[in-house]
């Protein structure tokens, strides 16, 4: 795994490294996590973003379309 190098403030870095004894992980591993976590949560907000554009795009029908399409009877009802 590639190293990266960066800088922290001071009190976030004492706060990491005692969330780390406290968690019994290494420093490193979390912050892989919390940059894995926001990472993810960028890819879901992106992509609820455009499945929003994309219904607000489509073309579903007006609500008396959509009321008459699922009150009537099937065909094949015996």
């Amino acid at each position: 795994m590639p190293a990266v190098s960066f800088y922290l403030p001071e009190k976030v870095l004492k706060d990491l490294r005692s969330e780390a004894r406290t968690s019994k992980a290494s420093v490193s591993r979390l912050i892989r996590t919390a940059v894995e976590t926001h990472l993810d949560l960028e890819s879901r907000r992106r992509a609820k973003k455009e499945l929003v554009r994309m219904l607000q795009g489509a073309e579903l029908g007006t609500w008396d379309d959509l009321h008459l399409d699922r009150t009537k009877e099937p065909d094949d009802r015996g």
